[in-house]
């Protein structure tokens, strides 16, 4: 009797392949919308950053910029304790806001996924010196 060799995967192997995928389908949807609300936290800062160079704001009135633009963008894990907004040497005008917060995702049991995010501009500094 001629005995063929095997080809292909066997059940296990493909049960293997398959709980690997899973798993890295999972961090990516779990991932995927923090990252995605980094980038309109961005995108909301570039644009706060011609409005503090073109006009002169306070402190309040860039607060209330701000939480009006991530209440129309669905950004929701910045907190107003998240936020630091600062004048500049000798002046009475807003010329830096720096936004630093954490984002924790349940992945799976007792372990969290965590993303940290920074952005900052300040309008004191050149646009080529950053």
């Amino acid at each position: 009797m001629i005995m063929k060799k095997q080809r292909g995967m066997t059940l296990i192997s493909w049960a293997l392949v398959l709980g690997i995928i899973a798993f890295f389908a999972t961090v990516v949807m779990r991932l995927l919308p923090m990252y995605q609300e980094y980038f309109g936290v961005v995108h909301i800062m570039e644009g706060m950053e011609v409005e503090a160079r073109n006009n002169k704001l306070t402190k309040n009135q860039a607060m209330t910029l701000l939480q009006k633009r991530f209440n129309t963008g669905y950004i929701f894990s910045v907190k107003k304790d998240n936020i630091e907004i600062s004048r500049g040497q000798n002046n009475l005008h807003v010329s830096k806001i720096v936004i630093d917060y954490e984002v924790r995702k349940p992945f799976m049991a007792q372990i969290d996924l965590i993303g940290h995010f920074h952005t900052e501009f300040d309008t004191e500094l050149s646009p080529t010196s950053k």
